[in-house]
């Protein structure tokens, strides 16, 4: 019986951890032939059995096993993890049991986080979950955060989280407004450049600029008709709780006059852009513009 477990590293590895200790399997075996039939052979005390990572085999070496794996009796366990098969591996898989476990994204993500954590006895605030969300970082590196946050003594705020976490939050268009913001033109054209570097498209740039942009209009005329906004009026601003909360924090210090410029070189920028001007230039004078 060969079950694989494939999808997301830490989700699948986990599970199938829990269906070895069902099965009795302890350890895994090394993926050679000579390993696996070993572990195969009925032993004094029952039938065998054995766990591969194939994260690391190539062709050669998984042409070498799958004889073996093709004749693997019913009652005999075989778990393999395989996060991310080769075709040939995935064709072998058709014909057996497969368990896949998609790496959460968005709402699921944030989900994740919150069911993790209360496993590990820890009450994850909405803002917290969203800050981790948005972190570089996979599935394990967020669980050993989360172990970490457990440490430390209630209540959890995203300023205490922030200064202990160690995963860099992805470099996105509000790190560009913060910086344009803080009147700092040489660091937003790095900002810039490294979003340029990192393969962004200039006018998808531009649109987050012009909704970040947009987010804190919608946050500074919430504050002009209340300055002290509940949790539930920031479902206004449109955005997720995080977003929202940063977005007021940035509002609180603006001007309705520098607002109506930003949101004009942004609305330059873009007629620019999409008439005929290089894209890149055209946001990196918006930029300049706006952090001058």
């Amino acid at each position: 019986m060969v079950i694989a477990f494939t999808g997301d590293p830490f989700l699948a590895r986990e599970a199938l951890l829990q269906e070895a200790r069902l099965k009795g399997l302890s350890r895994f075996t090394e993926p050679t032939p000579e390993a696996l039939a070993q572990a195969l052979a009925p032993g004094l005390f029952g039938g065998g059995g054995a766990m591969l990572d194939l994260r690391e085999v190539g062709e050669a070496e998984w042409k070498a096993l799958k004889p073996l794996l093709e004749s693997v009796p019913e009652g005999v366990p075989v778990l393999l993890l395989d996060p991310k098969p080769s075709p040939s591996r995935a064709a072998f898989y058709r014909n057996r049991e497969r368990r896949d476990f998609p790496t959460p994204k968005g709402k699921d993500l944030v989900r994740h986080l919150e069911n993790r954590a209360k496993r590990l006895g820890l009450r994850l605030p909405g803002g917290v979950a969203q800050y981790l969300a948005s972190l570089e970082g996979d599935l394990e590196a967020l669980e050993r955060e989360l172990e970490k946050l457990a440490l430390l003594s209630p209540p959890l705020t995203l300023e205490k989280v922030e200064k202990v976490v160690a995963l860099r939050p992805p470099l996105t268009g509000f790190d560009l407004v913060r910086s344009v913001l803080e009147k700092d033109p040489k660091e937003a054209l790095l900002r810039l450049r490294r979003l340029k570097e990192e393969g962004e498209e200039p006018l998808r740039l531009l649109g987050a600029l012009s909704w970040q942009f947009a987010l804190l209009a919608r946050a500074f005329f919430l504050l002009r008709e209340n300055p002290r906004p509940k949790e539930e009026d920031l479902a206004r601003l449109e955005a997720h709780l995080y977003a929202a909360r940063r977005a007021l924090e940035a509002a609180r210090r603006l001007t309705e006059e520098a607002l109506k410029e930003a949101l004009d070189a942004l609305m330059e920028a873009e007629k620019r852009a999409k008439g005929g001007k290089d894209p890149w230039l055209a946001l990196e004078a918006a930029v300049l513009r706006l952090a001058g």
